[in-house]
């Protein structure tokens, strides 16, 4: 005989008992002539799939006792082999095996492929073979033995969808699971459970850790106003570790005492910081991808702030945003190539897009005479209609026109003027009817919570002795319930799509310097950051040979982006001459705003207003 254990974790459980528990068990039911020779056990979930079983090495933790000749993998091994040291296989009971019905039979199948039969000493022990001539019967004992199965895998299943729902509790009453995200500590409570308390365990709460959660908001902001990388921010952080301490890992084995483009992103994408509570990110239970990032849709949030935020959730919107800005592009500070063989770089590189291929962005290129292009060259099979092999666009006539687009549009005199000139009468009606349906679905949301507290006020003041004014009543109840089910629905569903309004957002470029730059003068570094604070967009039709210059002003980014103006007017000197115009001193631009200031009251702290010209 050979012996099977298995203890499911070494923390709720003790192998040290458990283990001898089940050897003991397994030798009481042995028949006359049977002996255990060879002990086989693991301490390891039964949920892991079959190929990864028998790996652990969490037995080595405990002094168990009992010899151990290896885990179920070394078990299947042997059991093929043809000088294996045992006939049959002996266990507890058939649970101990596995959890789920199709692995327990995939281990009983392959081991009686191999002439092997597995026994349970709760089971009546039944060898194949004859008896007086006639083969023994097993029907009763393979009903059992599958019965019992399913029943074990029931008991898994519950326990997992209980444990769900426990979880979803815990997470709406605030309490954190595991290591606390950098930029907090753990605040311990007192458990709730009298015999867990005895025991010396706690639930934790997140509070501000008063060195690491500035770091947080510094990252932010960074990541938000200068549009930086991952890499580029944690280039930064890693230039003061002082001020900046690196985050800790669980293990500090993997500790690498500075910080990574990897542990910028896990900050910038964990919405704990906003001060809601959030379990489910990860799906630690994948058994194909350990750790991978579960979609939004599975997030388990608490409805209302927990603790603490270190951040607004509109400042963690808007870090989303610039992923998306931000995809496929280089991750270096200064946004250009810095290598050293690098003899000519593009600084409106991932900012020029392609009309004719649904915004794809223009490759920065030279011709022979080491004239800076942008051009694109998609492959002939994903070739739209109309579309030229080749597409070249002057970097110069670009840089023409965002010089007009910046000063004339952004930063002129008459901004205001041209921005309400080019609202268009269209998107305003647009505008004022999805507001007015707002209106509207709120009033009826509103209707029908009446009508469902006069329905409840007439079930309490009326007495109902035959019971028909309650039944049909709760059956009007029921109509109203889901009439709001639908109108809530559609009324979030209209506030989260609602147009941004064009007029009430014009004014943000009021707040801006009125000042001119001279961007064929200015560094490469310079116009890059100020490209990327104003999340410019560059779109260039080939057919009509015109490009679409966007930008978008954000009331919040008001003074960075005001300050960034001010030093690159400062910069700009004379360097480079246009295609085909004179070139403006940027350096003698004079200012007419001597301070910068949010807008007032900070109403429109969070509005983005999008400016557009077309040349």
């Amino acid at each position: 005989m050979a012996f099977l254990g298995r203890t499911s974790t070494d923390e709720q459980q003790d192998p040290t008992l458990s283990i001898p528990r089940q050897l003991t068990n397994s030798e009481r039911a042995l028949l006359p002539g049977m002996v255990i020779v060879a002990r086989f056990y693991d301490v390891e979930s039964s949920r892991k799939e079959l190929d990864q079983r028998g790996r652990s090495t969490a037995w080595k933790k405990f002094d168990i006792g009992i010899p151990r000749d290896g885990g179920l993998g070394d078990l299947l091994a042997e059991a093929t082999s043809p000088d294996r040291r045992f006939d049959v296989v002996i266990c507890e009971s058939i649970d101990r095996i596995a959890r789920w019905t199709h692995q327990g039979t995939k281990i009983e199948h392959d081991l009686e492929l191999a002439g092997v039969p597995l026994l349970a000493a709760d089971e009546p022990i039944i060898l194949n073979g004859q008896s007086n001539g006639r083969k023994r019967k097993r029907a009763s004992q393979v009903l059992l033995r599958r019965t019992k199965q399913g029943v074990a895998e029931w008991y898994i299943l519950e326990m997992l969808e209980k444990s769900w729902d426990g979880f979803e509790v815990h997470t709406g009453q605030g309490w954190n699971i595991g290591k606390p995200p950098y930029g907090y500590e753990a605040e311990k409570h007192r458990h709730p459970v009298p015999a867990k308390r005895a025991q010396g365990k706690h639930k934790t709460k997140l509070s501000i850790d008063p060195v690491r959660g500035p770091v947080v908001v510094q990252i932010y902001t960074w990541r938000v106003d200068e549009k930086l990388a991952y890499r580029a921010i944690a280039e930064r952080l890693n230039t003061d570790l002082d001020r900046y301490p690196p985050p800790q890992p669980v293990d500090p084995e993997r500790a690498v005492g500075r910080w990574t483009g990897s542990a910028v992103r896990e900050i910038l994408f964990n919405p704990k910081y906003t001060g809601h509570m959030v379990w489910n990110r990860r799906s630690t239970k994948d058994k194909l991808h350990p750790g991978k990032t579960n979609s939004r849709e599975e997030w388990i949030v608490s409805d209302t702030p927990t603790h603490p935020a270190i951040i607004s959730v509109e400042l963690f919107s808007s870090a989303q945003e610039i992923a998306k800005y931000r995809r496929r592009s280089r991750s270096e500070t200064s946004g250009t190539n810095r290598h050293r063989q690098t003899r000519v770089s593009y600084p409106l590189r991932s900012h020029v897009l392609c009309e004719l291929c649904g915004g794809r962005r223009m490759h920065g290129k030279c011709n022979h005479a080491k004239t800076p292009y942008y051009y694109c060259q998609p492959r002939e099979r994903d070739r739209p209609e109309g579309h030229p092999a080749t597409i070249w666009l002057r970097e110069d006539e670009l840089l023409d026109g965002l010089a007009t687009f910046f000063n004339r549009h952004l930063l002129g005199p008459d901004r205001l003027s041209l921005v309400n000139s080019s609202i268009d009468a269209k998107t305003v009606r647009l505008a004022e009817n999805h507001n007015q349906r707002i209106l509207a679905v709120r009033r009826a949301v509103g209707d029908v919570q009446q009508r469902l507290e006069r329905l409840t006020t007439v079930l309490e003041e009326r007495d109902d002795p035959d019971g028909t004014v309650f039944s049909r009543i709760q059956a009007r109840l029921a109509d109203l319930e889901g009439q709001l089910r639908e109108r809530t629905a559609e009324l979030t569903y209209l506030e989260e799509s609602a147009p941004p309004d064009p007029v009430g957002q014009v004014d943000l470029l009021a707040h801006l310097p009125e000042i001119e730059i001279n961007f064929f003068s200015l560094p490469d570094d310079r116009l890059r950051r100020l490209l990327d604070a104003f999340a410019v967009q560059i779109s260039y039709d080939k057919l009509a040979h015109r490009a679409t210059y966007r930008a978008r002003v954000s009331g919040h980014l008001i003074p960075q982006a005001s300050q960034m103006i001010m030093t690159s007017a400062r910069e700009s000197h004379p360097k480079r001459q246009p295609a085909g115009g004179p070139v403006v001193d940027g350096a003698t631009g004079r200012s007419l705003h001597s301070s910068v200031t949010c807008p007032a009251g900070g109403t429109t702290a969070h509005q983005n207003f999008r400016a557009t010209d077309q040349r």
